[in-house]
């Protein structure tokens, strides 16, 4: 394989499901998916709080998702809720009926909503509050059950030419510090010592979040999407 197995110092700190036991990765900050809403369009009790709340009425023509096909994070939404019997693919018929609508990137995705064309997306924390940031008129809310967290990952190369200098990154990264830093750039901490402010905390994502067999998301990837194309497309 290209990858090097390290064992980080810093790792003991990471919870188990975010660490290969092998050691050629390990989870460095978690990307969380949820609902993206206008804050002048939809009033905070009219907040969506679960997934099947965007089939109720006042959300009718005014959902937009990115295309799975140009996002590994949506995608990934899209095949863990494919393959939960709670969800399935009448999920996903029922919000194209619903007058669901594809954006081809995930910014757009969110400006769309952030300009108004659009109530609610499914969203991505750091997107949804990166903008925020900047004035955009959004808010990101977690769902109350089934939140979708994805663990984005770091690896060293095999025979690079810095080895030593790459695992001094990656410590940092991994490092309390280094978590802070990320925090604070609208990242969510994969460290359960770091929390950001104004998130839910890393146990509270972790008991919210849908339990997905990533197994077999990978190996039905292809027949996931022509499901999805099937309704969408």
């Amino acid at each position: 394989g290209i990858l090097e197995a390290y064992e980080s110092p810093e790792a003991a700190n990471i919870d188990e499901k975010f660490k290969d036991p092998e050691h050629f990765y390990t989870g460095a900050r978690l990307v969380v998916m949820g609902l993206t809403t206008n804050t002048n369009t939809v009033p905070e009790n009219e907040v969506p709080k679960t997934w099947k709340d965007l089939l109720k009425d006042d959300f009718q023509g005014q959902i937009v998702m990115t295309d799975p096909g140009e996002s590994g994070t949506t995608f990934y939404l899209v095949a863990s809720l494919m393959n939960n019997p709670e969800y399935g693919v009448e999920f996903f018929e029922k919000l194209k009926e619903h007058g669901a609508e594809l954006e081809s990137g995930t910014t757009s995705t969110h400006t769309k909503v952030a300009a108004a064309a659009y109530k609610v997306a499914i969203g991505v924390d750091y997107v949804t509050q990166s903008l925020a940031d900047k004035g955009s008129t959004i808010r990101f809310t977690y769902p109350e059950k089934d939140l979708i967290a994805v663990s984005s990952p770091i690896a060293l190369l095999k025979d690079s030419p810095n080895p030593e200098g790459g695992k001094a990154l990656y410590d940092y990264i991994l490092s309390k510090e280094g978590q802070e830093i990320l925090a604070k750039n609208d990242t969510m901490p994969i460290r359960g010592d770091v929390k950001k402010e104004g998130t839910l905390s890393l146990d509270e994502i972790i008991a919210r979040a849908m339990v997905a067999d990533d197994k077999a998301i990978a190996e039905q990837s292809a027949e996931i999407l022509e499901k999805f194309d099937k309704i969408f497309k």
